[in-house]
C-alpha cells in the first residue's frame, strides 16, 4: 500500500502488479519480471492531465485502477477507459505528436513508460506487442 493524499484525507492505496492487468495475461514469470522493471507506477489524483493533445509523444500509461476521460480537440469526449487500458501508444508506433486530451475521472494509479521502454515492452511479448496493435488499430478505425 501506499499513501495518496487527496483533498485533507490521507488514504492508503493498493498499486496492482501488473500481473493483474488485462494487457498482461498469458505472461510468464520471467516477461513479467522484464515489464516490472520497464514500467513506473504512479499515482494521480482526479482532475490531473495525463496526456495533452498535439504534443510530442515521449510516453506511455496503462491504467492500473481509476478512469480516466480521452478527449478531442473540440472538448468532445471520445471514451472512458479503467484498468487495463492503455493510453499514449498510438503516437509513439506512428512517431507522431499525441492525438488527444487524457485526463483523469477518478483518482488513479498508471504504469508509465517512456518510448524506449514502450519498444522493450513489445519486445517482452508477441501477445503484448499483438494486443497493443489491436488497440491501436481500433482506435485509429
Amino acid at each position: 500500500m501506499v499513501p495518496m493524499e487527496l483533498g485533507c484525507r490521507r488514504v492508503l492505496t493498493r498499486v496492482p502488479d501488473v500481473a493483474e492487468l488485462s494487457l498482461f495475461a498469458g505472461c510468464g514469470r520471467d516477461q513479467l519480471s522484464q515489464i516490472r522493471r520497464l514500467l513506473t507506477p504512479i499515482m494521480l489524483p482526479a482532475g490531473a492531465l495525463v496526456i495533452a493533445r498535439g504534443v510530442p509523444a515521449r510516453e506511455f500509461c496503462i491504467i492500473a485502477d481509476g478512469e480516466v476521460s480521452v478527449t478531442a480537440d473540440d472538448g468532445t469526449e471520445l471514451a472512458v477507459l479503467g484498468a487495463g487500458a492503455i493510453v499514449g501508444e498510438i503516437g509513439l508506433l506512428r512517431h507522431e505528436r499525441t492525438g488527444a486530451t487524457v485526463t483523469t475521472l477518478t483518482p488513479v494509479v498508471l504504469y508509465v513508460g517512456n518510448g524506449g521502454e514502450f519498444e522493450s515492452m513489445l519486445d517482452a511479448s508477441a501477445d503484448i506487442s499483438h494486443r497493443v496493435l489491436e488497440v491501436a488499430l481500433d482506435r485509429i478505425r
